[in-house]
């Protein structure tokens, strides 16, 4: 769902149990994001990483390892020649395609810009202390 490739991934200032952590965020976000991937690697129930792929309250990072760990257990199974787990990959693929692109990167909130619409009583994205104005976005 980005649009450049590459070039449209949004930087990163370091690492965490492999997963990128995006830039723009102080200590204390971070340390959530952390804590979110730590939560995100100890599911293994399908549905509970569906809905981390579908929350916008969770940090674009966590979001995307559940989309990628959703991915490879599709992916193991169809190589095992096993039935594929019960979950949409495509809406995985919609809820978290845009997280890690510049271009649909939000200035205002932790997220994309097209994120799925959320219902009248369910939290939506996290809103950044500081928006990102254009030049920021791209660095």
């Amino acid at each position: 769902m980005s649009r450049g490739g590459e070039s449209d991934k949004i930087p990163t200032v370091g690492e965490y149990r492999g997963i990128g952590l995006h830039n723009h965020q102080d200590a204390e976000r971070l340390a959530l994001v952390r804590r979110e991937i730590d939560t995100v690697f100890d599911l293994d129930d399908i549905a509970l990483l569906v809905e981390v792929c579908a929350s916008p309250e969770w940090s674009p990072e966590s979001r995307l390892l559940a989309a990628a760990k959703l991915k490879a257990r599709h992916q193991l199974a169809a190589e095992d020649r096993l039935t594929r787990p019960a979950f949409d990959m495509d809406y995985v693929i919609a809820c978290t395609g845009s997280l890690d692109s510049q271009y649909w990167r939000s200035p205002t909130h932790f997220g994309s810009l097209i994120e799925p619409g959320r219902g009248p009583h369910e939290q939506g994205l996290v809103p950044r202390a500081v928006p990102l104005d254009e030049e920021r976005i791209r660095r």
